[in-house]
């Protein structure tokens, strides 16, 4: 199992790795609020981590010892507001010891053994809508495990839980924000002790993941067009997410409000409208939902949106797909036009925000421009496009070609905008899929297939104009659903031209089950996408289509479906996937 996550202690020190026993930490006297030493590992380099943290108002000097360890004891000085990190590198099952103190009272033991791959996990998380302190067990080994857990003076404790090979349970409490919790999770070969305090947030203490529901079929969202005109109401389905995170850090979340049932675009009465919410304190908190577009009738409908952000102009496009009126679908026939105003073809449209999505623009319509007029039909792919470091922008879509074939592409813009084209196609027989940025300048297209339950890649040498061969992944199993892969880049990090620069780690995000929606899972990669040593369950049980932004401050959201109707913002650490 890739890479133990850190677990804060409810005074100072923190402690968590995926196998081995534990010495239950040594208080020998209380540290200041805010000193800290976290031990964790990063099984991509092998290392046993120490991070030492100094929230107080004074300098801090940290002794850390380790019994028989050469070079021992260690000394670092950090200032105010500082943190100093350090690392062993070590083989599995190496036992140690850290004591770790301070001059001004911090005084903690902690011991266990280093060890990455025992195939088993336990994470916690904290759900902020149900108000529950969650935990999750996973077993990815051959054979089926027996979860024990405890937590002491809780009522009912202890608690077991049997889990199949390949699968996973949630365990959750419903418990007060600011509940302290100490959960210690064993099975044969696993030992994890987690302590800290559940409340929603990612500081040191608390659980590094939080879910918030920020739609589904019992939210009233705003402005929603009815027969007799505008109106606040829920709607049957919510699905098909899509965000992405502004220059001022603002989180847009878009999705289908889906009025009259969980059909796609073409389906029943195509009453389908895009809803929007927005967080302007980092995911913490969000807006009311809202329509940000609605067609002038209920029979003619908008779906499947796609953010980019222009990070050059500040410009936020939102790609949608158009349908005018029922049984106008993907899998339609052709009309053998690329007319605006065509009424049996699918369109593809945007609308733009210069305001952090507070207002958007009238619609933009692209199908004479990109669609090729022997196309069957055509629809952009869900989630978010990217900026390349050239400025380029691309956004996927996904096209039926004369005989019926399915293809992923991209449509893409070098004036910011102004005017668009369209790629070749990344490969056949695909549905949806993603563009990113490698390394190396080149473009690659991670795709879902239409019968082959592993994802697909694609490589463009020319920014995501053109593609060779598409290959199946050899490690990315896929149960035919939308995924996301994305580099791992705040909106601060971009080059002279004001694009994103370039990076070789990347965020990979799907249903891990491989035959079903299930399981969302999140992989971290620091070579391009060429290995995922890192992987952390979001989500056990079902889930659906997920898309991925950095926030402003490092963290990671992820906004995944939940069925046909809810949808819900992930915030987590990357600290949390490298730790899980």
């Amino acid at each position: 199992m890739p890479l133990p996550r850190s677990l804060t202690l409810a005074v100072a020190l923190a402690l968590a790795v995926t196998a081995g026993t534990f010495a239950v930490p040594q208080v020998a006297s209380a540290a200041p609020a805010g000193v800290t030493a976290t031990v964790g590992a990063d099984c991509i380099t092998s290392r046993l981590t120490l991070l030492l943290d100094n929230r107080s108002t004074a300098t801090q000097t940290f002794t850390v010892t380790w019994p028989n360890r050469s070079g021992s004891p260690w000394t670092r000085t950090v200032a105010p507001g500082a943190t100093s990190e350090l690392y062993w590198t070590l083989s599995p099952g190496t036992p140690y010891t850290l004591r770790t103190t301070t001059p001004t009272g911090l005084d903690e033991e902690v011991g266990g053994i280093f060890h990455c791959g025992t195939g088993m996990s336990a994470l916690v998380s904290v759900d902020c809508t149900a108000g529950r302190l969650q935990l999750a067990l996973e077993n990815r080994t051959t054979t089926s495990r027996t979860f024990t857990v405890t937590w002491p003076g809780r009522s009912g404790s202890p608690w077991t839980r049997t889990v199949a090979a390949g699968g996973n349970a949630l365990h959750y409490w419903t418990v007060p924000p600011g509940t302290a919790y100490e959960l210690r999770t064993t099975a044969a070969g696993f030992d994890t002790t987690h302590r800290g305090t559940a409340t929603c947030g990612l500081t040191p203490g608390t659980p590094r993941l939080n879910h918030t529901t920020l739609m589904s079929s019992s939210t009233v969202i705003r402005g929603l067009n009815g027969p007799n005109g505008r109106y606040d109401g829920t709607v049957a389905s919510v699905r098909i997410p899509g965000m992405a995170v502004t220059g001022n850090g603002t989180i847009i979340a878009v999705a289908d409000a889906r009025v009259d049932g969980s059909y796609d675009l073409g389906g029943g009465t195509n009453n389908i409208q895009l809803a929007m919410t927005r967080s302007t304190d980092g995911g913490r908190t969000f807006e009311q939902p809202r329509v940000i577009l609605a067609p002038p009738t209920t029979s003619e409908g908008v779906g499947d949106p796609s953010l980019l952000v222009d990070r050059t102009t500040g410009t936020v496009y939102c790609f949608y797909t158009y349908s005018p009126r029922p049984g106008i679908s993907f899998w339609s026939g052709s009309s053998g036009s690329n007319a605006a105003d065509d009424p049996n073809s699918m369109h593809l449209r945007y609308i733009t925000s210069t305001d952090h999505g507070a207002t958007w623009s009238a619609p933009v319509e692209l199908n004479p421009t990109v669609k090729d007029p022997t196309w069957r039909q055509v629809f952009f792919s869900s989630g978010h496009g990217i900026q390349t470091s050239s400025g380029r922008l691309v956004q996927p879509i996904a096209y039926r070609d004369a005989a019926g074939t399915s293809h992923a592409a991209n449509v893409y813009s070098d004036d910011h905008g102004r005017t668009w084209r369209r790629g070749g196609s990344a490969g056949a027989n695909i549905n949806e899929s993603k563009a990113v940025e490698r390394g190396t300048g080149a473009v690659v297209q991670n795709m879902r297939h239409n019968g082959t339950r592993y994802r697909y890649y694609s490589t463009s040498t020319d920014g995501g104009a053109t593609f060779g061969a598409a290959t199946a992944s050899a490690s990315l199993t896929d149960p035919l659903c939308n995924a996301d892969e994305m580099s791992y880049l705040t909106p601060a990090q971009v080059g002279a031209n004001g694009a994103p620069v370039r990076t070789r780690t990347v965020l990979f995000s799907n249903n891990a089950h491989p035959t079903a929606r299930e399981n969302l899972t999140v992989r971290l990669s620091t070579d391009d996408g060429a290995t995922w040593p890192a992987r952390a369950l979001v989500r056990p049980g079902a889930a659906g289509y997920s898309t991925m932004a950095v926030l402003a401050n490092g963290e990671v959201g992820n906004l995944y479906e939940i069925g046909a109707g809810q949808v819900v913002f992930a915030r987590f650490t990357m600290d949390w996937v490298r730790g899980a």
